[in-house]
């Protein structure tokens, strides 16, 4: 949700950003990005008319829809709005016990057909979110994830082959997710599709990376075996030594404010002492054992020279959750100049 980083990923080729909801893409849309594709159903009034209003001053907003019954709370919301213009919807498959998205291609189909009656809804496309799929007792995530997107490319086809994308000269088959996107970059291909497709991949923490669950679990993590490069962790929280009232504890000025906590806590990973920044030699990094609201409890060796004053940089767990923590993000170069702001706007 920052303008400066919209701005980075559009000059950098990025086909649109995507927002998890009306008020994100309205930010967007506000600060110049052209398209946006909520990854979401909208369903609430207020939401449905800035919609139609971005829709009829020709903004590209795409949103999603997963049931009749959003189907008709969204015609119903637009009714008026549109001025001849329609909202263009990718239908959303889902799993099980998961989040949005229809349960089955049969159910996900009907919801097609209707968004294809539609007056004020023009059917783009097919989406899906693999990234909260998990092992079962019968099946690893990757297997599962594999049935997943191939019954998107099952629903995708089976739209295309009741003629529902007349008129449009491409459709887009999106999922999203930063663990598996290689996958998604190669099963949602199609290798005989009579019309012209995107596939559009919606992996967020490919541009910030992190310390902790992301990197263990992306196929580009630092413990990945790929060759060539591997993502590196872009967003770092550093905190002053406060105290260090036993031999092994050492009490930093950073907490629930500062850095996320809902995934693995923060792990320091370098000194800053008189000017001076040096990679901490700690065996396996040292993540923190606990964080208050403004204080992070860090065990060290007692033979360990970190000091009060002293600054240390944390890497952090899941970036979605920090980045809305802060209003001014310093962009800095690898001597840790700081190059440029990034402003949030959450």
């Amino acid at each position: 949700m920052s303008p400066e980083l919209f701005d980075i990923q559009m000059r950098d080729g990025a086909w649109g950003i995507t927002a998890a909801t009306a008020f994100q893409a309205r930010t967007m849309i506000e600060h110049g990005v052209p398209r946006v594709l909520i990854a979401n159903e909208v369903v609430a009034p207020g939401d449905i008319a800035w919609v139609a209003q971005a829709t009829r001053r020709r903004s590209e907003v795409i949103c999603c829809v997963d049931s009749l019954q959003a189907v008709s709370v969204l015609e119903d919301g637009l009714a008026g709005l549109l001025r001849g213009r329609r909202v263009s919807v990718l239908v959303e498959l889902g799993v099980m016990d998961g989040r949005t998205g229809a349960r089955t291609v049969s159910e996900a189909l009907v919801v097609a057909r209707a968004v294809d009656k539609s007056s004020s809804l023009k059917l783009a496309g097919v989406s899906g979110f693999e990234g909260i799929i998990s092992e079962s007792q019968t099946q690893t995530a990757e297997q599962r994830v594999d049935k997943f997107l191939e019954e998107m490319r099952g629903l995708a086809d089976a739209m295309i082959a009741e003629n529902l994308f007349q008129g449009m000269s491409e459709i887009l088959i999106s999922a999203g997710g930063s663990v598996y996107f290689d996958r998604v970059a190669t099963k949602l291909v199609s290798q005989n599709s009579t019309i012209s497709e995107r596939i559009v991949i919606r992996s967020g923490c490919y541009l910030s990376h992190d310390d902790g669950v992301i990197d263990q679990l992306s196929p580009y993590g630092s413990q990945s075996h790929v060759s060539g490069d591997v993502f590196r962790a872009a967003l770092e929280v550093w905190g002053v030594v406060l105290s260090r009232p036993e031999p092994s504890r050492v009490i930093v000025g950073i907490g629930k404010r500062d850095v996320s906590t809902d995934g693995l806590l923060p792990i320091a990973k370098k000194i800053l002492r008189r000017g001076y920044v040096r990679p901490q030699d700690w065996e396996e990094g040292t993540r923190a054992v606990r964080v208050d609201d403004q204080h992070l409890y860090l065990n060290v060796d007692a033979s360990d020279e970190v000091e009060v004053g002293d600054l240390i940089g944390f890497g952090i767990s899941h970036p979605c959750t920090t980045f809305d923590k802060w209003r001014a993000i310093p962009i800095a170069n690898d001597k840790y100049q700081v190059v440029a702001i990034a402003n949030t706007k959450f």
